[in-house]
């Protein structure tokens, strides 16, 4: 026979579903002895999460800028391409 769930282990598993539909959890570990700057650093953030995110978009905004895209690029071969063919 299976057992009637209570509320809280109902509530439980459509969390967990929820979170595993519309989260990804990312874990990392940091070497007290060799990573010890690295670990007060962090600790010193008011929110830990904030900050990475900070940095992770401020990374790909530098990317992005730096790196023209692939459509752009091959858009500058066509033109280069194209002004070739008319001289």
């Amino acid at each position: 026979m299976s057992e009637k769930k209570s509320s809280y282990e109902k509530k439980l598993e459509y969390n967990n579903a929820y979170n595993r539909e519309k989260y990804r959890s990312f874990s990392i570990r940091f070497n007290i002895e060799n990573e010890d700057e690295i670990i007060a650093w962090l600790e010193k953030q008011p929110g830990i999460k904030r900050y990475l995110t900070d940095l992770i978009m401020s990374d790909m905004k530098k990317t992005k800028e730096e790196k023209p895209s692939k459509k752009k690029e091959e858009k500058k071969e066509k033109d280069k391409k194209k002004k070739k063919k008319s001289k």
